[in-house]
């Protein structure tokens, strides 16, 4: 969780927490409805059991790709979850940021390069 420099939590990292626990009390209503067990949909999903268990307490957002593969297998679309939780945006967002996070000094010069350019290049969209 990002601490700011007076000590005090980030409002986005609480929301962020926030929304991760709605997403999976939501993915656990969706998969009980169904009848199936945590096991039955890491099974069909590609995951472990701990992986489900984690995204359903709030622990880890899904990677996006894990995401899609729920709702197929759940076969729920986005419209089923709430509007308020911005699911996919935040899920990009995390996986995004996880890549910035692994990568090494090399990498993150490129990004940032590739970042500023898409940057000007929406501005410019966006100016039009």
């Amino acid at each position: 969780m990002a601490v700011m420099q007076d000590n005090t939590t980030c409002v986005w990292d609480k929301t962020m927490k926030n929304t991760k626990i709605k997403l999976g009390e939501q993915i656990k209503k969706f998969r009980i409805l169904r009848g199936m067990t945590q096991n039955d949909l890491a099974e069909k999903v590609g995951l472990t059991e701990k992986q489900i268990s984690k995204i359903e307490t709030g622990i880890h957002y899904p990677m996006f790709e894990n995401f899609v593969k729920i709702m197929e297998v759940l076969g729920v679309g986005m419209k089923d979850f709430d509007n308020d939780l911005n699911i996919e945006n935040n899920i990009l967002r995390n996986s995004i940021l996880k890549i910035l996070y692994r990568a090494n000094d090399y990498e993150l010069k490129y990004y940032s390069i590739m970042i500023k350019q898409l940057e000007k290049l929406f501005k410019e969209q966006k100016n039009n």
